[in-house]
């Protein structure tokens, strides 16, 4: 397994602007491997969407090397954007507060602001990993995830921290009901014995959750605060989404006349053809081809 990751990096490094496309035998001979070991490893880039079948035994950059990107770049802005506000609320609570995304059935741990409390919770560094049904920011997530994402965090054997665990996947669904309805998670002792967590989630200017905002401390100072603390969570959750959709609507810094502003310009456009046709296509039960896939020519005898 570590050997064919490895050999992932250096395969996408072949593709290039001079020479976007490449086939299974050269693939193999400049990455000095056997034909065979090229073709599994090309497949499966393919199965990930990291690469297309051009046709003909040749490979291109897939589209999925796109969203990469623009989930990095949004993960970037998202932090940006999101700095001000949790500071703000650290000062207001004092408490430590966290940014956290949904990634594979786990909260991803990308900011945080340590608690100016002498008696205070760590928590986890950023960068972390976190199960998501046992955590405030999981949750906040979860109650607004695609059944996907729902399995990926309930679908197994769920690990029991402490004895105030939920671990029942019913149970838990319940639960996200309620989160559902108050915009606000509670987590009370299910990671860490007597610490506690109130968090919300960032929603994007289409509604879509992107990312939780939470609240961590002592069971016995949050506890009596849990209200007052879920109010300010929440209020800090809409601050960071009403930043997002204003950068949304802002034009990016780059003269128009500007290579990469024309280049810009001609990505949204493809993008949006390519949105609209999977849109069309998958409201269809016909199967049509890409607007962008290469015509077929035939040979006239």
């Amino acid at each position: 397994m570590l050997q064919t990751i490895t050999k992932v990096g250096p395969l996408l490094d072949l593709f290039s602007i001079e020479r976007p496309e490449w086939g299974v035998s050269e693939a193999a001979e400049a990455l000095g491997m056997p034909r065979s070991s090229a073709h599994a490893l090309l497949t499966s880039l393919v199965e990930t969407g990291l690469l297309v079948n051009a046709g003909r035994g040749r490979y291109r950059l897939g589209w999925r090397i796109v969203e990469l990107y623009e989930t990095m770049r949004a993960g970037s802005d998202l932090r940006t954007y999101a700095a001000p506000v949790l500071a703000a609320l650290s000062e207001q609570t004092g408490e430590t507060i966290n940014l956290g995304v949904l990634e594979r059935g786990q909260v991803l741990y990308i900011d945080k602001v340590a608690s100016r409390h002498q008696v205070s919770v760590a928590g986890l560094r950023v960068g972390s990993r976190l199960d998501a049904h046992c955590c405030g920011l999981g949750k906040a997530l979860l109650a607004w995830g695609t059944p996907a994402q729902l399995d990926a965090a309930l679908g197994g054997t769920l690990r029991r921290y402490t004895e105030n665990t939920i671990v029942n996947r019913r149970a838990l669904e319940a639960q996200l009901v309620e989160v559902r309805r108050t915009g606000v998670a509670h987590e009370n002792g299910e990671v860490v014995r007597d610490v506690a967590c109130v968090a919300a989630p960032v929603k994007d200017s289409f509604g879509v959750v992107v990312a939780a905002v939470s609240l961590s401390g002592p069971l016995y100072r949050i506890g009596p605060r849990r209200e007052e603390l879920g109010r300010a969570v929440r209020t800090a959750a809409e601050d960071i989404a009403k930043r997002l959709a204003a950068a949304d609507t802002q034009p990016h810094a780059v003269p128009f006349d500007d290579p990469r502003s024309r280049s810009t310009k001609r990505l949204a456009a493809r993008s949006t053809v390519i949105a609209q046709w999977r849109r069309e296509r998958n409201g269809s039960s016909v199967k049509t081809r890409s607007p962008f896939s290469r015509p077929r020519t035939v040979s006239s005898r």
